[in-house]
């Protein structure tokens, strides 16, 4: 019993210390393919990551920005149709929230999308 506790401790540790950290070279790439507006190929890139390092917290915050930027493209593009522009950005704005539902820009973006669509009279897509 009086070794249980540090045991317990070291498991723990090790489990921590297992999760398999992002590709360095994959996450500059996948950030660079979305900084250049290759948004598609870019959160793929990530979402490949993330089935190898799920709970990499730079992967996390890669793919908030990648999902926040998309959305952005789609809420500010003005060349684009509502029909296009408003359902792409809600869905990437809630992706957003589910990976950091604290995001303040993605929160408020994406009640000003819910608030048009109200406005308008027309049912909130649920993507």
């Amino acid at each position: 019993m009086k070794y249980a506790l540090p045991l317990v401790a070291a498991l723990l540790l090790m489990v921590g210390c297992s999760e398999k950290k992002a590709d360095t070279e994959k996450l500059s790439h996948a950030n660079a393919l979305v900084n250049t507006g290759n948004f598609e190929e870019g959160i793929k890139a990530l979402d490949e990551i993330a089935t190898v390092s799920p709970n990499d917290p730079a992967l996390k915050q890669s793919l908030v920005s990648a999902h926040l930027k998309f959305g952005h493209f789609y809420l500010m593009n003005d060349t684009l149709s509502p029909k296009l522009k408003y359902p792409n950005a809600l869905k990437h704005y809630r992706a957003v929230l589910k990976l950091d539902p604290n995001n303040q820009d993605a929160k408020d973006n994406a009640q000003q999308i819910v608030d048009i669509y109200k406005m308008m009279g027309r049912e909130v897509p649920n993507v």
